[in-house]
């Protein structure tokens, strides 16, 4: 009994300090994942002093101490990727999700105030599905690394240029900036470092006091639009994908028990393979150091944004001067991991979300993923895939991508068992091309395409 109430009130201590409250749990994330993990151990320890300290542990089993932590530790995650789960499913149910892929536009909000507020409330009630808020800009530096509504404050005004490449990295492209401070608040580098960004880029600047009609051009933004370039600007990848997904050959029957399946297997893989994540994050934090977990915007199912989280295996992308080449940024242990699989560990929480399944297509970046080959984002994009078994990374781009949309017209969980054991091999002994699969697929692929349309007439 002095365990048990001196452990809950470590746990409460612990907790409240640590702000563990304060993340609602329909935004979970890795990071507070991690931290749940974190504030568990130090409770348990904690509890642990304070009872050796009055009875020197006499009545309490050893091995108690473990069982409650993995007890507060599994509730804790399960419980709040549940509620993520659940709460981004009910958003699809709601929001009419079907197979229909709207424009999709990337934006960077500057300004900490009540009018930015106003935007993200107003974005996420009229636009959610087709405009994403990648981050905010700040005036004072002080405001670096809070956030309004989720949205983190990325950095300052004068830091745009850097914070642009920066998310380049992780795969986002943003299109436009929206300005919810007004220009004379603004400080004069800051106003010009956005006139600078639009004037060298695709990316438009947006002030709202002006679209709202409070505030007329100022002299440099008129000098900028009597320059102004006659362009479209450029959508990403993503945001070009037509409605041409074909789901036609998919069961639905069959992809609601494989997410069934993957929740309980992702479940069961995080719980196991604790050891081996915490052995990984430890290697690459001597290894490259914090943040340990890299992520990247990806197009998902139906062509949906979703972040692939990885663990870091190269060094950061830019210094002061430069951006550093790739191979001068991966390491001998970075290979490592990247060539055992293990940088995709954290994906198991993109499949316990459901962004992912654990067998699928993977998913490419925005820019490499085609519109002639949207077809195989008609299933949830996977960790390992018939593509990754078939020829991984040597492959060519044209048939990974055949091969994947042949797995989603075939999708089946013998199939996918056979990933599974062909995954174990080319974890063992590499990628090798499997050329009769790839040319099986081709053909499939071309007899479908022959038979839809000898079956739909001409118009």
């Amino acid at each position: 009994m002095p365990y048990v109430l001196i452990s809950t009130g470590c746990a409460f201590a612990v907790f409240l300090a640590g702000r563990l409250d304060r993340t609602p749990w329909r935004y979970t994330s890795v990071a507070d994942l991690l931290q749940v993990i974190v504030l568990s151990v130090l409770a348990i320890l904690l509890a642990l002093v304070f009872t050796f300290a009055l009875n020197r542990l006499e009545p309490v089993a050893r091995s108690l101490p473990v069982v409650q932590g993995g007890l507060i530790v599994s509730f804790l995650v399960f419980a709040r990727s549940a509620v993520r789960f659940w709460h981004t499913r009910q958003i699809r149910i709601n929001g009419n999700a079907g197979v229909n892929v709207q424009p999709h536009e990337t934006v960077l909000v500057v300004g900490v105030n009540t009018l930015t507020e106003l935007y993200l409330m107003s974005a996420s009630e009229f636009a959610s599905r087709r405009v994403q808020v990648a981050g905010l800009l700040a005036e004072e530096p002080s405001m670096r690394g809070r956030a309004i509504q989720q949205k983190p404050v990325l950095g300052t005004i004068e830091e745009l240029p850097e914070i642009l490449q920066k998310l380049e990295v992780h795969g986002v492209a943003v299109d436009r900036v929206v300005v919810a401070t007004a220009k004379d608040r603004l400080r004069p580098r800051a106003l010009e470092t956005l006139l600078e960004v639009e004037k060298s880029s695709d990316i438009v600047i947006q002030f709202l006091s002006e679209q709202l009609g409070f505030e007329g051009f100022s002299e440099e933004a008129a000098a900028l639009s009597s320059q102004k370039r006659n362009f479209v600007p450029e959508q990403s990848a993503l945001a070009r994908l037509e409605n041409v997904i074909d789901i036609d050959n998919t069961n639905s029957n069959f992809l609601f028990r494989k997410r069934i399946f993957d929740v309980f297997g992702a479940a069961l893989l995080i719980i196991t393979l604790t050891p081996v994540v915490l052995i990984v994050a430890l290697v690459v934090a001597l290894d490259v150091g914090f943040p340990l977990i890299f992520w990247q915007q990806r197009p998902g199912l139906y062509g949906r944004p979703i972040k692939l989280y990885k663990f870091r295996t190269m060094r950061a992308a830019h210094d002061r001067q430069r951006r550093i080449p790739d191979d001068e940024r991966s390491s001998a242990i970075g290979r490592i991991i990247r060539r055992a699989r293990l940088d995709e560990l954290p994906q198991l929480y993109n499949v316990l979300i459901g962004d992912m399944s654990l067998i699928g297509p993977r998913p490419l970046l925005p820019c490499d993923q085609s519109t002639d080959y949207a077809g195989r984002l008609s299933v949830r994009p996977g960790i390992t895939g018939w593509a990754q078994v078939n020829g991984g990374r040597i492959i060519s781009p044209s048939d990974k991508c055949i091969l994947d949309i042949w797995y989603a017209q075939n999708a089946s969980f013998v199939l996918d068992l056979k990933i599974v054991l062909a995954t174990a091999k080319v974890i063992f002994l590499g990628d090798r091309i499997n050329t009769e699969v790839v040319n099986q697929a081709r053909s499939d692929l071309c007899l479908n395409s022959q038979l839809r349309a000898i079956m739909v007439p001409a118009e």
